[in-house]
């Protein structure tokens, strides 16, 4: 670096060398060579100042042939310009940089700067300029981006001490001086970014923030810094507390402005600021905070008491005692509170010894021999093979394709050129024993694809933790992403995991050269790969190497400055409160920031923060203070906080809040804290209290957003006893719900409800949901589509007809449609389109919970189908009436889980059903059994249809279809009207029944056949009992189960059986079997039969003449040669269309695949969830929106769900064999839907 430095010191420009700056100025030749003639003389020499005027009559395009000079951001493109023009305006920018990089700021006449600021200012005009905010002069700006930033050919490159040594906040002042602006401003610029956007605030004009010149500045010039604070934004405060923080001189000579900076009214500042007070001595940044909550503005005081509260020491409670005392504001005295609750929790955890195993001794040393180096030369051979055959398959597709290819050729000539030379260095460096430079072979893709082959290095098992580290340090692999390589899986996959502790292997990763704390940041930084350490290894194997580490954990908690760690992100507070999560006991050095992010305003962490604290002893006693917080989300929290805890010992406390508490929402969250925690409410929910609450509530202000609701269409209500509810008090349930934005799982607004009678709540539910979704999906009158329609339709007709002549092979659909047809599409888009939203009052939702099960399936299905992109309001939907419990919901929320376009709402269902499943103490699969809708239907299969003396009456023919009997008996095809003894209600509600029964038969039917597909694929097993009582008796799925062969399990061996319509069980031969006691059903299938046994069930449902629910007796598992790897590759290459696949996976059940860059998608998929697997088959690709074109199939893998793009395939050999069958033919059946096989696929796909 000195040579270097050196080396540009002796080409500095002097008083009279501006050659490289007159060059610099060229492209203002394209204007005239006299023009730039004399502006070299004005900015070299001070001559022809009447060249800026000139200059102005030429922006911007002058400003454009000197390279736009006042970029701070981006690049120079010159494809807009002339071509002469461009290749003048890069060279002068050239030109410009080396005079930048040479110029002596000590011999150089400031005032020459001065004036290329000036000219840069004239030739641009502002077109290009980026200003960061400060209050200097626009030449300053432009002369300064243009030394720091649009001088470089290289947007990556950036300015150091070697190629811009001259430039520094002293020459900044320098400059400002000598045009009588005041010396302060040049530290302004360095500091103020209020004028950029928050992505280019750290990525501008870094170079003039490093150490060096500036600290030495700052230092020399107290006073003007003591300015600063007051004269920045918040931008800028940023910037300075980050110099001040991270300069230990910088933080001792102004440690009160650091701490300042930590207690300021904006929030920004403040986060930035707060960790680096870590680097002021612990006894004078106490004594700072003192002086601030004595003399203080009110918000300064309450920061102060945060700060205080949040490390321990011997004065911190002594001061907040102190300062609570005489304190006479009431936010800061709730800050004080805080703070002292806070450190009266970690006083209560006492010491909380903790105690941490010795490192364990490292692993024998190994060493790879000359069995590994054999090993990478059979790797280079079998590469070798492959890409001669793919390079001899590419000249022949050449030879008849349409388009010539040479990327197998090349890959083939690149690996024959690869030396033995560098697979044996590459063994050297594994083993420690490389020389300099001989680990550069390692980064050459070439080499890496030889080393990682199918993982038969790793495998080795002389290939141990010291080899992996020196991989992961010579490929440069040493970021959070290593931890997420597929050869470092491969590997680790063979360890001991009980045993892999990351203290190991942090102390490899450091001997082999590593500087950044991998280990630790794979664990602590962000990352959306996920499969981190700590969500893989046993928490013994983790923890430790934190406790041993405590700086990491204040880093992650905001309490230290994070370090700079090269390619490597800040440690995330979600990833530190999981490893907390981890230890044993939770160290009290941390405990008061964890309980700030516990019961703090920030409600992203608060549920993890609370977890970490939930098995401290007596926490609760804390918690309870917080009831008494002046903040509103404060108080919500420890509510519910308390009821989580089941923290009985709180209930006077909430009954002390209750009473004084103001506030809805408070209230609210108080109430079902104490029903959570056993206490009888039923004095507050009394017809009376609730009515004065009520017409209490409805005085206040109501939301703005619930504008849209008429109130006046709530039902009548009656509560449990028959008695008329008041309707204000409805009313007021409405607009409490809203606020409360809880769509679901709200235990108050649930208990409101219970008070209603059955019908009530539903009448209530119906309305609330229809209303909801009614104003959500509201979109313009047909009027207004029609003038829509008609003002564009020509235009875009016309547009159709120009596409379709330019690009026939992408716009021939388009280029037929007819006028009338280009009409109706623009009407359509215009209907589709929302006026508005009703997800911003999702809370009223809550009160639709037991809207009655088939009308909240017919409504949500209808949104599922029409509104589907509308996330967020299907979420709030399926929360909101999951918590009624009807089986035709659970029955919809179980299908979404296992199969849905939308992973977040999918998982949002998986979730729900979760929930309700462990609220019943049962399985998922037993939740789907037991909440199986009957269609009204009794354990016979009748449903009774009365009207009156006269009843009428329903069952299911052999093809599951509804038929209808009068009275004695006789089919008929509708009920009739009713006579005149009997009551039209009566008649009216008996038709109601019976379309509901046809409706939910056809929505069993389906559901179910798609649960038993789903359980004979995974393999489940259900005890015999359970199978009989919840499906075989029930009389819609056991008449389901009727056409399915069934295999029943016991200590005697296996029976094969059908269970027949008289309800006994039969086998092939029509005799009838009966089930052992504690033996076990599954569902059979080919692949688990003989030929002879599949022979004979099928004879059997042919004398039956019965269709089964589904195939279970035809597909085979693959050939064996076939189910060695882990995917299946026996159809790739046939070859149809994006449209017919599509069609063709849509009638297997398959979802398209996310879209990756570009808007392509490559995979179909279908989700097991039961088995916890998912079956993908790959293909060559479609754009979105989709258009018709060549599509070929590839492979058939499967995954583990849930699903991540870094996954590898599992091994099929692990695949259950039933579903690993039926994939097999879904991929066959897909297959059959194209025109076969080409061997030129490849060379015919547009991706």
């Amino acid at each position: 670096m000195f040579k270097k430095i050196l080396e540009v010191a002796q080409q500095a420009v002097g008083l009279d060398d501006f050659s490289q700056l007159k060059k610099g100025l060229r492209g203002l030749t394209q204007i005239s060579t006299p023009l730039w003639e004399r502006a070299c003389d004005f900015v070299c020499n001070g001559g022809h100042p009447e060249v800026l005027l000139e200059l102005q009559q030429d922006a911007p395009r002058a400003g454009k042939l000197l390279g736009r000079p006042g970029r701070l951001i981006s690049g120079f493109y010159s494809y807009n310009m002339d071509k002469k023009d461009g290749a003048l305006a890069s060279e002068s920018l050239r030109h410009r940089h080396q005079f930048h990089a040479q110029f002596d700021a000590g011999k150089l006449d400031a005032a020459v700067l001065t004036r290329l600021g000036k000219l840069l200012q004239a030739a641009d005009q502002g077109d290009s300029l980026d200003r960061t905010g400060a209050p200097v002069p626009d030449w300053l700006h432009y002369v300064v981006n243009d030394a720091l930033h649009a001088s470089f050919d290289d947007t990556r490159a950036t300015a150091t001490i070697v190629n811009r040594r001259g430039w520094h906040v002293g020459l900044l002042v320098r400059l400002l001086e000598a045009e009588g602006e005041p010396a302060i401003a040049g530290l302004q610029m360095v500091f103020e970014r209020s004028g950029l956007s928050d992505y280019e605030r750290d990525r501008a004009l870094p170079y003039l923030l490093v150490a060096g010149a500036l600290d030495e500045y700052m230092l020399a010039h107290g006073e003007l810094v003591e300015q600063l604070p007051g004269l920045l934004s918040a931008s800028g405060k940023v910037q300075l507390a980050r110099r001040l923080g991270g300069a230990p001189a910088l933080a001792d000579r102004f440690a009160a402005i650091l701490v300042r900076l930590a207690v300021d009214g904006g929030k920004t500042v403040r986060t930035e600021a707060a960790p680096h007070l870590a680097a002021i001595p612990s006894e004078r940044r106490v004594e700072l905070l003192r002086q601030l909550l004595e003399t203080g503005k009110t918000e300064e005081r309450t920061q102060a008491a945060e700060l205080l509260g949040r490390s321990l020491g011997p004065q911190q409670a002594a001061l907040l005692e102190s300062a609570l005392a005489v304190e006479t504001s009431k936010p800061v005295q709730a800050a004080l509170r805080n703070a002292l609750s806070w450190l009266g929790a970690a006083s209560d955890a006492g010491a909380n010894q903790l105690t941490v195993a010795p490192l364990p001794p490292a692993p024998p040393a190994t060493r790879l021999g000359d069995d590994a180096l054999q090993l990478l030369r059979a790797n280079h051979a079998a590469l070798l093979a492959k890409y001669r055959i793919d390079a001899q398959q590419e000249r022949e597709d050449n030879q008849s394709g349409k388009h010539k290819y040479k990327w197998q050729q090349q890959a083939l000539k690149r690996y024959e050129a690869l030396k033995d030379e560098y697979l044996v260095g590459a063994i050297r460096v594994l083993n420690g024993e490389g020389q300099k430079g001989d680990d550069q072979p390692l980064r050459n893709n070439l080499v890496t694809s030889v080393v990682e082959l199918q993982g038969k290095l790793a495998a080795l098992p002389e290939f141990g933790m010291a080899q992996m580290a020196r991989w992961i340090i010579a490929t440069r692999h040493n970021s959070v992403r290593f931890w997420h390589d597929g050869f470092f899986q491969q590997w680790l996959a063979r360890q001991d995991q009980a045993a892999f502790d990351l203290r190991l292997f942090d102390r490899a990763m450091r001997e082999a050269g590593d500087q950044n704390d991998s280990v630790a940041m794979v664990c602590l930084a962000s990352s959306w790969w996920g499969g981190k350490p700590q969500q893989m290894l046993d928490a013994a194997m983790v923890w430790p190497l934190f406790a041993e580490r405590p700086e990491l954990i204040d880093q992650g908690l905001g309490l230290r400055a994070v370090e700079k760690r090269q390619g490597v992100s800040a440690p995330e507070l979600g990833t530190t409160l999981e490893i907390l999560a981890m230890f044993p006991t939770l160290p009290v050095q941390w405990l008061p920031r964890v309980m700030e992010f516990a019961l703090g305003e920030g409600k992203q962490h608060r549920a993890a923060a609370q977890q970490v604290l939930a098995g401290l002893p007596d926490i609760g006693k804390r918690v309870a203070e917080a009831l008494g917080s002046s903040k509103q989300d404060m108080r919500i929290g420890a509510a519910r906080w308390l009821s989580d805890l089941d923290y009985r010992a709180a209930v006077p406390a909430l009954y002390e809040a209750l009473d004084k508490e103001s506030r809805e929402t408070v209230i609210a969250a108080l109430l079902t804290s104490l029903e959570k925690l056993g206490e009888d409410l039923a004095p507050r929910l009394s017809p009376e209290v609730l009515l004065a609450a009520a017409r209490k509530g409805l005085k206040g202000k109501a939301p703005v957003g619930l504008a849209w609701f008429a109130l006046d269409l709530l039902p009548a209500c009656r509560w449990q006893d028959g008695a008329p509810v008041e309707p204000d008090i409805i009313r007021w349930w409405v607009v409490l719900a809203c606020k409360l934005k809880e769509p679901g799982g709200n235990g108050l607004l649930l208990r409101y409800l219970s008070l209603l009678d059955e019908a009530s709540r539903a009448a209530l539910g119906e309305t609330i949901l229809r209303l909801f979704i009614e104003h959500d999906v509201r979109g313009p009158a047909m009027e207004v589509a029609n003038a829509h329609a008609a003002a564009n339709a020509p235009g875009r007709y016309q547009s159709y007809q120009d596409s379709a002549k330019r690009y026939p092979q992408y716009y021939s659909a388009q280029g037929k449609l007819t006028q009338e047809q280009v009409f109706d599409e623009l009407r359509r888009e215009k209907l589709s389109e929302y006026l508005g939203s009703a997800i911003g009052e999702k809370g009223i939702l809550a009160l639709a919970a037991y809207t009655p099960g088939q009308v909240a399936l017919t409504l949500l299905q209808a949104y599922l189908r029409d509104h589907y992109p509308r996330r967020a309001q299907i979420e709030a939907m399926l929360d909101a009436l999951a918590d009624g419990h009807d089986p035709a919901v659970i029955q919809l929320l179980l299908g979404i889980a296992r199969r849905y376009r939308t992973a977040s709402v999918q998982e949002k269902a998986r979730l729900l059903v979760e929930r309700i499943a462990q609220g019943k103490g049962w399985s998922q699969d037993q939740l789907g059994d037991r909440t199986i809708p009957t269609g009204g239907f009794d354990d016979h299969g009748r449903l009774d249809l009365p009207y009156g003396e006269r009843v009428f009456y329903v069952t299911l023919d052999g093809a599951m279809k509804p038929v209808l009997h009068n009275p004695d008996g006789k089919e008929i095809k509708a009920l009739p009207e009713p006579r005149q003894d009997e009551a039209p209600e009566v008649a009216k509600e008996a038709k109601q029944q019976l379309a509901s029964c046809k409706k939910e038969l056809k929505q069993v039917i389906t559901m179910q056949t798609a649960r038993l597909y789903e359980a004979m694929c995974a393999g489940r097993v259900w005890p015999a009992q359970e199978w009989r009582e919840y499906l075989l008796l029930h009389p819609i799925a056991g008449r389901l189960l009727q056409s399915l062969v069934w295999i029943s399990e016991d200590a005697a061996g296996k029976t094969l059986l059908r269970p027949s319509e008289d309800g006994s069980l039969l086998d092939a031969n029509d005799d009838e079997v009966t089930l052992a006691e504690g033996s076990h059903v599954r569902l059979a299938h080919a692949s688990l039969l003989d030929a002879e046994t599949i022979a004979a069930w099928q004879s059997h449902f042919k004398d039956y003449k019965l269709k089964p629910l589904f195939d279970q007796l035809t597909h085979q598992l693959p050939p064996a040669e076939l189910i060695v790897g882990n995917s299946i590759v026996d159809r790739e290459g046939w070859v149809g269309d994006t449209f017919g696949l599509r069609g063709a996976f849509g009638k297997q059940g398959y979802l398209r695949g996310q879209a990756e860059d570009g808007g392509v998608f490559t995979e179909y998929h279908k989700d097991f969830p039961s088995a916890g697997l998912r079956a993908l088959i790959e293909f060559s690709g479609s754009g979105l929106p989709e258009e018709q074109m060549a599509a070929a199939l590839k492979t058939l893998a499967f995954y583990r769900l849930p699903q991540s793009w870094r996954d590898e395939p599992l091994p099929l050999a692990e695949v259950p064999p039933v579903l690993l069958a039926e994939s097999y033919a879904d991929y066959h059946a897909v297959a059959r839907s194209t025109g076969g096989y080409d061997a030129q696929w490849e060379s015919k796909m547009p991706w």
